[in-house]
């Protein structure tokens, strides 16, 4: 990669993540892990990196507990930063600690959550949740320009007037999810993070939500985050995926590359682990089963987080923690090059 498309993909990055770290400090972590023993250190999410272009999906991939939702939580101040930064178009937001300043992302960052109905307040009409971010942002606006605006983006999501003076528990969880995502547009944010916003839904709905974030995303111009567990649907929405595993990254990179190529055992194991449709083919399918138990962040493994259930793992992997190395299959310096943290990635 030359000098020129370095600072062509400096210029084009909204959001850049580096060695980001969630700590949270627990009780009942010390001998016997009786309630009154000293506490111990869940690491949440221990030092991930990445980046989020203008216009582009980056997806968010790993089993549950892994620390995808913390970590989407940090980046907008909902949960505490042990180290690392978080910068956005160039400066830095969210800092370790208590010090935080993220009254630059309150706007241009949005966020669609898990659970459609429990994100709505029960107590405000449809047409009061969508309106209170322009009332809290662009408190220049008229009445009248409000209720236009909220109306517009309603009947953009597929709902109309008549849904604006109903509560949220009248409608179906895609209804209410409809709902959560006209009311993270209508401040016009350049960035929206998805925290696993179709996990809730059944399939048919799911795959309406992801058309209607896809269609939203080329009309408006919007980067996502796109949070979940579901790797098929990752693949439909993202340009890129960054798998975790125990609170660290294990592969990042280009859609085509990670799901085309996955060099890290995670990623094959995940990807390996999705069905596929035809009867004939699955059955012929080489599944890679993991063995044992994903370990507790309370005491991860030493090395590599994920050695413990690895079938590559070596001596070398208890005593070192691999560092995200660029792999590609035209070389490290290729367009579709990959970060992967695994010191056997370059192996065969």
């Amino acid at each position: 990669m030359n000098a020129t498309s370095i600072a062509s993909d400096a210029a084009s990055t909204l959001l850049s993540v580096d060695q980001l770290k969630v700590h949270f400090r627990v009780p009942g972590g010390g001998h016997g892990g009786y309630p009154w023993s000293r506490k111990a250190t869940l690491r949440a999410v221990d030092g991930v990196s990445f980046s989020v272009r203008r216009g582009e999906t980056v997806g968010l991939v790993g089993e549950s507990g892994c620390g995808k939702s913390t970590l989407a939580r940090a980046i907008i101040g909902l949960a505490p930063v042990a180290s690392g930064s978080v910068r956005w178009l160039g400066n830095e937001t969210v800092l370790p600690d208590a010090r935080r300043d993220t009254s630059c992302l309150r706007r241009d960052v949005q966020m669609i959550f898990q659970d459609p109905l429990a994100s709505l307040d029960p107590r405000m009409t449809i047409e009061q949740i969508v309106a209170e971010p322009l009332l809290t942002h662009r408190k220049d606006l008229a009445r009248a320009d409000v209720q236009r605006r909220v109306l517009t983006l309603l009947e953009r999501v597929g709902l109309n007037a008549q849904h604006l003076r109903r509560y949220p528990h009248e409608f179906s969880g895609g209804q209410c999810q409809r709902v959560g995502i006209a009311r993270a547009l209508i401040g016009e944010p350049q960035l929206v993070i998805c925290d696993e916003p179709v996990s809730a839904l059944d399939v048919s709905i799911q795959a309406q939500i992801v058309n209607l974030l896809r269609d939203l995303q080329r009309e408006l111009s919007l980067s996502l985050l796109f949070v979940a567990h579901d790797l098929a649907v990752v693949k439909a929405i993202s340009h890129r995926v960054l798998v975790m595993y125990l609170g660290r990254a294990m592969e990042f990179g280009d859609k085509r590359e990670v799901y085309g190529t996955p060099r890290h055992p995670y990623t094959r194991a995940l990807l390996s682990a999705v069905p596929v449709p035809d009867p004939a083919v699955e059955r012929g399918r080489r599944h890679l089963l993991l063995r044992g138990e994903i370990a507790s962040p309370l005491k991860p493994p030493s090395g590599c987080a994920f050695r413990t259930r690895c079938p590559d793992a070596i001596d070398a992997c208890a005593t070192q923690i691999p560092q995200p190395v660029m792999h590609g299959a035209n070389g490290a310096n290729s367009a579709n090059a990959t970060r992967v943290a695994c010191i056997r990635a370059g192996d065969g």
